[in-house]
């Protein structure tokens, strides 16, 4: 997303040069969200030491707050860049992390609205950019943030403002970043489908007569294209493939959410996508995924992971409370109780307590063990009996 040495060069302007200020700013910002990234382990380890001796790192806060003082010095409107997309987008980003949803939300609007002022959403404009490094960065942003407005607009209810109408970047094989590329189309690959009349189905309380993202044919197929995406996650690093699979388990709980809304879902088995149970196999396999991969996976991709984890045990939540008893299994057997209890410690053990909406889920949980354990006590075969032996 950024060029390593555009950004070596506003480190050498920056103290004459508020927009290169801001975007660095913003930058070290995220960093510091998890500092732990920045580092190898023998690294850490002389760092904490030299913190020990008397330098303290500075917070998020400040970094935040430096990168706001710098619009100070310039008009956004008046200036705008790709940098100033860039640094608008990085703000979004600290705000999500930080649970304040309006700055978040006006900020990747920002950024969108300034992308579009420069009309990097119409591939006609690249081919008068004369740099290189503006046309490759520009166009890597514009897809980031389409799948940002996306991910976001289904999490928030929010409206879609961008459209793929751009070609997608363009993989070079001796660039450093060779390996990181696939991953990011398969990851765009995976919201493409998500149009804006989905979105606009999404969030609408009332059906649409006109809206075709309702049909059950057209729910339907799309849960088998999200079964059958990702055919080569194996091939990505192990961040990669976190995201990627949490993802796609999580936009099979976004339709099947819409499925639940318009009462499209019949039978109950857990293995069928139009099924009332299907939260089950999806919760099941995010399990999975966490168990496949290391716990620094999840931990890389921030608390964006961890929203989807929660959607998904809430699901499943959801479905235990209705107690249908069809979905109740053995004693013997991993049964959805299982899953879910498997699912709040992915949360807890992988994000910590911090998280708010942690005890939500772990609330949801409590209840519905409750529930499995009220129902697995037996009751007296007569009354009668109970009456005479006290």
């Amino acid at each position: 997303m950024l060029d390593q040495q555009r950004m070596e060069e506003c480190v050498r302007v920056y103290p004459r040069c508020p927009e290169s200020y801001g975007l660095l700013m913003s930058c070290c910002a995220n960093i510091a969200l998890d500092p732990d990234i920045l580092s190898t382990p023998a690294d850490l380890s002389n760092l904490q030491q030299s913190s020990s001796a008397g330098i303290n790192l500075p917070p998020v806060d400040f970094f935040l707050s430096e990168a706001l003082r710098s619009r100070r010095y310039h008009n956004v409107a008046d200036t705008q860049s790709l940098a100033q997309v860039q640094t608008s987008f990085f703000l979004y980003c600290i705000y999500f992390c930080l649970n304040n949803d309006n700055a978040a939300w006006f900020y990747i609007r920002e950024a969108m609205t300034i992308l579009q002022t420069l009309r990097y959403h119409e591939e006609a404009t690249y081919n008068e950019i004369p740099d290189a490094s503006t046309k490759k960065y520009a166009r890597r942003i514009f897809w980031v943030l389409f799948i940002t407005e996306r991910a976001y607009a289904m999490q928030r209810h929010r409206p879609l403002t961008l459209q793929p109408m751009l070609d997608l970047p363009q993989i070079d094989p001796l660039s450093p970043d060779a390996k990181i590329l696939p991953g990011f189309l398969e990851l765009i690959s995976l919201f493409r489908p998500f149009d804006t009349d989905f979105i606009a189905t999404w969030n609408s309380s009332t059906p649409s007569s006109t809206s075709k993202s309702a049909e059950p044919e057209q729910l339907a197929r799309l849960q088998n294209t999200l079964s059958n995406a990702l055919a080569n996650v194996s091939n990505f690093s192990p961040m990669q493939q976190a995201d990627l699979l949490i993802t796609r388990e999580w936009l099979k709980v976004i339709v099947w959410k819409l499925c639940v809304s318009r009462t499209l879902l019949s039978g109950t088995d857990s293995e069928d996508s139009m099924s009332l149970s299907y939260p089950t196999t999806i919760a099941r396999d995010t399990v999975l995924v966490s168990r496949l991969l290391p716990t620094t996976a999840f931990e890389a991709n921030g608390v964006g992971i961890l929203e989807k984890v929660f959607d998904v045990g809430c699901s499943l939540a959801d479905l235990l409370s209705l107690n249908p008893p069809t979905i109740i299994t053995s004693v013997m057997d991993v049964g959805p109780i299982d899953i879910l209890m498997e699912t709040v410690r992915i949360a807890g053990q992988k994000f910590g307590n911090g998280y708010k909406h942690l005890d939500i889920l772990v609330d949801k949980a409590n209840f519905c063990l409750l529930m499995n354990v009220d129902r697995s006590l037996p009751l007296p075969a007569d009354t009668s009996l109970v009456e005479v032996v006290e």
